[in-house]
């Protein structure tokens, strides 16, 4: 729950508003309603000015706190005007966590609890004037919501003319939320007529190259962020070539990349480094540094106030259009915060910004980070597109085919194939026997439909139960269609064994048998070239043989597999005739 702007005005109507920064005779600079270093950001310093706008802002900001602890302590549900008084009180006192006003509100007393609005009228033990007036006004506003007519006073600063605001005029001066863009999505973004301010993609540079980045200029990290397991790398210029005018700097365009990096991974997004338009005196953050920063609002002048972001929490260099480099200093920051841009603009005087559309993960991701790391700030590094080094493209390690004969002797490999026929008969040489052997193979392979299987290579005659004899086909063997079927039916068990083993097992045991497969790959690539230079497409970098010979052992195990189901599916079918046969003749 947040205080209304009338309660505001009420509770502002009980101090002066300072626009310039002043000494409050102790020594502490104050600035606006009050506010001082210790409630927060902005510290005020000597010789700064802020509008009216800007100090409601900061000392809404300055509540937040005081809101956060009435919620806390009390149990009761509130209206509206019943918290702001109570905010009021708390903030002037300091005591919602002990006083008995507490405690007869949780318990359900709230005429007990008004009541003790006016006994909180002493400071250091004496009565005030303007205390039993304020608390006169608070019970006032926690009972009947009566915020009375509240004057603000109004000084550009301390000592001089006042002007006086009622809650209309401040009303009327804040006007409410203004309307934002934040809620439009990426594709309007993409489409602006104004102007085209986003990438088509979030940066694609890689986890290795951010790092290396990070490393190349640790140097920048001041010590204590050396063991940092959270850092922000920016990289101005990442669209250089691709967004906004070629080879330039642009300005007002997202055409930079921010990184978030930590120990489990590195998060892209695109950003903007720069000011959105030149300007005398405009700051530029300058590369090459590492700035600190922690959580912090944002936009103390925006009509309804500053949004949670990252603020500055180190010195940093910046180029100002037209006058040259400048160093700020703790007690006189430049505020180069980072935070949220827009969708027409990109939000930036100087400032770091993230597209409105991947600002809320942004803010998330870090936030989460800072707090599973235990770290309160972190350092963002700004370099320049040409620090980031190439990308190193490695090739993977391409196998070289076996070396193959110039000339391939047809008596040579026909002697290869008959010491593959020997070896499976267990003969170390070929005999006359293993010619019949190879003869009775190639003709099962392209004339008989027999099944070839361990009884052929061993010189038996095909089993005739599993003959394919019978055009019927089993399912199995049907699975391709009938074609495919009867052309391959009792052919791919021997088709199979004899591919595994030609192609991968053999070479492997036996070197002496490498010429078989070294000539398949050559050959496939010679007619792949050849389809080539009839104006086929071909695979690029070439070895598409090899390739397909290393890939057909697997093809020819699942060939050898399909073939023994459909053995044992037509070993069934037979069992089954035989069985069914016999009682049919005996009714």
């Amino acid at each position: 729950m947040k205080t209304s702007l009338h309660g505001i005005c009420a509770m502002l109507a009980e101090e002066a508003i300072v626009l310039t920064a002043y000494n409050d005779g102790t020594g502490t600079m104050t600035i606006g309603a009050g506010h001082t270093a210790a409630a927060g950001p902005p510290a005020p310093r000597s010789g700064v000015m802020i509008s009216l706008t800007e100090a409601i802002n900061i000392y809404r900001n300055d509540l937040a706190k005081t809101e956060g602890q009435v919620q806390s302590a009390i149990r009761a549900v509130l209206s509206q005007h019943q918290f702001d008084a109570l905010v009021s009180w708390h903030f002037n006192t300091g005591a919602i966590s002990s006083a008995t006003l507490t405690r007869k509100l949780n318990a359900g007393d709230v005429a007990g609890a008004a009541a003790e609005f006016a006994r909180w009228n002493k400071s250091k033990g004496k009565v005030l004037e303007g205390l039993i007036a304020r608390r006169e006004r608070e019970t006032a506003m926690f009972l009947r919501g009566d915020y009375g007519n509240p004057r603000i006073r109004v000084l550009d600063s301390k000592g001089g003319p006042e002007e006086i605001f009622t809650a209309d005029q401040i009303e009327a001066l804040m006007g409410g939320a203004v309307s934002s863009e934040d809620e439009q999505s990426t594709e309007e973004l993409l489409a602006n007529p104004i102007s085209q301010l986003l990438p088509l993609h979030r940066p694609k540079q890689t986890a290795a190259v951010t790092r290396a980045v990070l490393q190349k200029f640790h140097d920048l990290m001041p010590a204590d962020g050396h063991d940092d397991s959270v850092a922000v790398v920016a990289v101005r210029g990442y669209y250089l070539n691709t967004l906004g005018k070629e080879g330039a700097n642009d300005r007002g365009v997202y055409d930079d990349a921010i990184f978030v990096v930590e120990p489990e991974g590195v998060h892209n997004f695109n950003g903007n480094t720069d000011p959105g338009r030149f300007g005398r005196g405009i700051a530029k953050l300058k590369s090459h540094q590492a700035i600190r920063y922690r959580p912090g609002p944002h936009g103390f002048s925006r009509r309804n106030g500053p949004y949670p972001a990252f603020r500055q929490d180190s010195n940093c260099t910046v180029i100002r259009d037209g006058i040259g480099e400048d160093t700020d200093s703790p007690a006189g920051r430049f505020w180069i915060n980072l935070h949220r841009g827009n969708i027409t603009s990109t939000s930036s005087l100087g400032c770091q910004t993230v597209p409105p559309h991947q600002w809320n993960e942004f803010k998330t991701l870090i936030d989460g980070l800072l707090k599973k790391h235990s770290q309160e700030t972190f350092y963002y590094l700004l370099v320049d597109q040409e620090d980031v080094p190439q990308e190193e493209t490695t090739m993977p390690a391409i196998p070289q085919p076996a070396p193959v004969p110039a000339e391939v002797n047809p008596a040579q490999l026909l002697q290869q194939i008959l010491t593959l026929v020997a070896m499976l008969g267990g003969r170390e040489t070929p005999t006359r026997v293993d010619v019949v052997r190879l003869q009775d193979i190639l003709r099962a392979l392209t004339e008989e439909p027999s099944v070839i299987s361990g009884e052929i290579l061993n010189g038996k005659k095909p089993d005739p139960l599993v003959s394919t004899s019978d055009p019927a086909l089993t399912p199995v063997n049907g699975a391709l269609g009938k074609t495919i079927g009867h052309a391959l039916d009792g052919r791919k068990t021997a088709i199979g064994v004899v591919g595994m083993l030609a192609t991968t097992i053999l070479p492997i045991f036996f070197p002496q048998l490498a010429p078989i497969t070294a000539v398949a790959g050559p050959l496939i690539d010679s007619v792949a070239n050849t389809g080539a230079s009839a104006g086929m497409a071909t695979p690029a970098g070439g070895g598409l043989g090899r390739e397909l010979v290393t890939a057909a052992f697997p093809v020819f195990a699942a060939v050898t597999g399909w073939g023994a189901m459909g053995k044992v599916e037509k070993w069934v079918r037979a069992l089954r005739s035989g069985l069914v046969a016999p009682a049919a003749a005996h009714p």
